[in-house]
């Protein structure tokens, strides 16, 4: 189970750097966003495991256009990983440091009983998720409020470069 779960990881970075080399040409005035789960609060806790690790890294182009790749464990405590599009929208005019983000990609990495957590799934541990978010960032450092379905909620921190 190890092996397949190196290889997956290895095919969906390999997936998500062509994605990335894809959409941001050399002329690309984008940036990235690294960023790490601060903390998960579930609607049942008693229902999941230990707070999941959670890191990721985005980019971001001139047209708040967002391609990222995510590793984490999950709620159930398996290992799994989010390979995603989305876009990000400052809506309030004077509020520019207040934004909205919106993603939409591949999840791999809810096994058997709760492969049905995504709204989408097949085969062993394939999904589709969808993740809206909330968020603030000041100069470099971000913060954000991701939803995760009607379970939980996860708080985010970041720094673009």
């Amino acid at each position: 189970m190890r092996n397949l779960t190196a290889k997956t990881l290895g095919l969906t970075s390999l997936l998500c750097a062509a994605a990335v080399a894809e959409t941001t040409p050399e002329s690309s005035t984008g940036t990235w966003y690294l960023q790490a789960g601060a903390y998960t609060h579930y609607s049942d806790d008693d229902k999941y495991e230990e707070a999941p690790l959670f890191g990721g890294i985005e980019h971001q182009d001139e047209k708040n256009t967002i391609i990222g790749f995510s590793v984490f464990n999950n709620s159930f405590g398996d290992f799994t990983q989010y390979l995603y599009w989305g876009k990000q929208w400052n809506p309030w005019e004077n509020h520019q440091a207040f934004r909205i983000k919106l993603t939409v990609g591949v999840v791999h990495g809810y096994e058997g009983e709760h492969q049905d957590v995504t709204p989408i799934y097949w085969g062993d541990a394939w999904g589709i998720g969808a993740v809206p978010a909330f968020g603030y960032q000041k100069n470099r450092v971000g913060f954000d409020l991701a939803l995760l379905g009607d379970s939980g909620i996860l708080f985010l921190m970041g720094y673009e470069f």
